[in-house]
């Protein structure tokens, strides 16, 4: 399982520098076409491969974990403490919540 997800990697990446490139260099040429082309294919496959793998439940809960763990970062960094609108301290609890939210988007990251 570990190869395969190794090589829909490498096809991922193959496909989408070979996009990326044929793009930027501008479609006027066939050989850029089929570069182009080849890429999308590439892409292609490799999501294939990836979610023939992987199940469905396996690729949310890692997405849920991402955006748990960036909401979570948000809360830690950048939870405002101004006593315009809010109590004195109010950040702490917004901080404490932020740990909390991101050691379970850590969780589901990793396991």
């Amino acid at each position: 399982m570990v190869l395969e997800i190794i090589i829909a990697a490498i096809l991922l990446a193959f496909g989408l520098l070979s996009i990326y490139f044929s793009i930027e260099e501008g479609i006027s040429d066939n050989r850029l076409i089929l570069i182009l082309v080849v890429g999308i294919l590439s892409v292609v496959a490799g999501m294939w491969l990836i979610f023939t793998k992987i199940t469905l439940a396996v690729i949310l809960t890692k997405l849920a974990g991402l955006l748990l763990a960036g909401f979570g970062l948000f809360m830690i960094l950048g939870f405002p403490d101004i006593p315009d609108y809010q109590y004195e301290g109010f950040a702490f609890s917004g901080v404490f919540i932020g740990i909390v939210v991101f050691v379970i988007g850590v969780y589901f990251l990793l396991f």
